[in-house]
């Protein structure tokens, strides 16, 4: 009587089966951990505070180069101003609160200081006075700080108006201004979050455009392995007893 082929084909497929199933395994391994990492730490975002700190690696950040902003500085006549980790810094000494620095002036006896957060007046030495939003003097969101016949100025290039420090108002039209200039600092990552590299590198966008497609071939490899691994174990004999 001829023998049946059937069990010689199911041999067959079982061992090309795990030859690759092993192969396939390693290489999703690597991903697989990744996945795992940032998908456990996602579900711990709020204790972790992933939405409040924000990593410094060049590594890190290299796929978010093109929307990072200029890390700026501020020489005055007592050390530089800048911003760091949410906070407006002369050198290492804590002035107010900053997501980001984006002007400064200086006269004799006030310093005004504009910042994505709220704008900040300080005296001459670099004491805070008041801190205000710019919207409470009709600035608008490119205004800065300026220096106009010594006095302190807040406006745009066409369009520049003199600040009333006593009353913190603007008052009449200046018809020029002199920005400062600043300084370009070491870059400080004060708006990707690590909640937004958790994110994107658990989806792949962090890869750049083809991670989206990497994460996803990923995905079907790791349904073929569920697949043949139950193919596997459901064709040894006795494991369907």
């Amino acid at each position: 009587m001829p023998s049946n082929p059937r069990p010689q084909l199911r041999r067959r497929i079982r061992f090309f089966l795990h030859r690759w199933h092993r192969r396939l395994g390693l290489l999703v391994s690597i991903l697989l951990i990744l996945l795992v990492i940032t998908g456990v730490a996602l579900n711990h975002t709020g204790q972790l505070e992933l939405d409040n700190h924000y990593p410094q690696s060049r590594v890190l950040l290299w796929p978010y180069q093109s929307v990072l902003p200029d890390n700026i500085g501020y020489r005055g006549r007592y050390g530089l101003l800048y911003s760091a980790n949410g906070m407006l810094m002369l050198d290492e000494e804590v002035i107010a609160d900053c997501d980001r620095l984006t002007g400064a002036a200086e006269t004799l006896d006030y310093v005004l200081v504009s910042c994505l957060s709220g704008w900040h007046l300080l005296t001459g030495d670099y004491q805070l006075i008041e801190s205000f939003d710019p919207a409470f003097l009709s600035l608008a969101d490119d205004a800065r700080p300026a220096i106009s016949e010594g006095q302190l100025v807040a406006g745009s290039p066409d369009h520049w108006q003199r600040l009333n420090t006593d009353a913190l108002t603007l008052e009449e039209i200046m018809p020029h201004a002199r920005i400062a200039s600043y300084e370009v600092l070491p870059s400080v990552n004060q708006s990707i979050s690590w909640q937004r590299v958790m994110q994107d590198m658990h989806s792949g966008r962090w890869f750049g455009r083809g991670g989206i497609w990497i994460v996803d071939a990923a995905a079907f490899a790791m349904l073929l392995l569920a697949f043949s691994g139950i193919w596997m174990w459901w064709s040894r004999p006795g494991n369907r007893r």
